[in-house]
């Protein structure tokens, strides 16, 4: 198989695939199968449903808030808008993403994502160590950290924010918390 060229700047991730002779057979016989050479998933997963079902729609919910898909475009292209414009976040450049399962965990998910980058999502239970050793295979160029695990981030100077979580809204805790 003969990979298409990529968007991303950054080729880190492609520099590190396995030999072509270890690679799965890709079949894409079936007609819904058939993808442009370029797609961004974040915008096929979030903006065309939008656009296709409605803005109004529920589209993240925890126990505490629901946001439509409105809602979600419009805070994944903020924040995909500060990674790249505030911290220069360049197209294959990897983000590790640390906090809590909910609205803002998948906002930034998807945010990086539409602004090029690669996630790297690390589960809430880990501890420093272990995401040092996330890190250390992964080399992210920036974290989003909640601020309420800021504490166990291992600190690193690719990361502008690693020590308080700022760059990760919300910078209170909410009334549930």
């Amino acid at each position: 198989m003969r990979l298409s060229p990529s968007a991303h700047v950054d080729t880190f991730c492609r520099d590190r695939l396995p030999p072509q002779d270890q690679w799965p057979e890709f079949l894409y016989d079936l007609p819904q199968l058939r993808y442009p050479e370029r797609l961004n998933c974040a915008a096929e997963l979030l903006d065309a449903t939008a656009a296709r079902d409605g803005e109004d729609r529920p589209c993240l919910r925890s126990p505490a808030e629901t946001w439509t898909y409105g809602e979600t475009v419009r805070r994944t292209n903020q924040l995909a808008q500060v990674l790249t414009e505030d911290f220069g976040l360049q197209p294959g450049n990897r983000v590790l993403l640390r906090g809590p399962n909910g609205p803002w965990l998948a906002a930034a998910w998807l945010a990086v994502i539409k602004a090029g980058g690669v996630v790297l999502t690390t589960m809430a239970l880990l501890r420093a160590r272990e995401i040092a050793a996330i890190a250390g295979l992964t080399e992210p160029n920036l974290a989003l950290c909640d601020y309420r695990f800021a504490a166990v981030l291992p600190a690193s100077p690719r990361w502008p924010c690693t020590s308080t979580g700022t760059c990760w809204p919300p910078a209170t805790p909410s009334p549930t918390t």
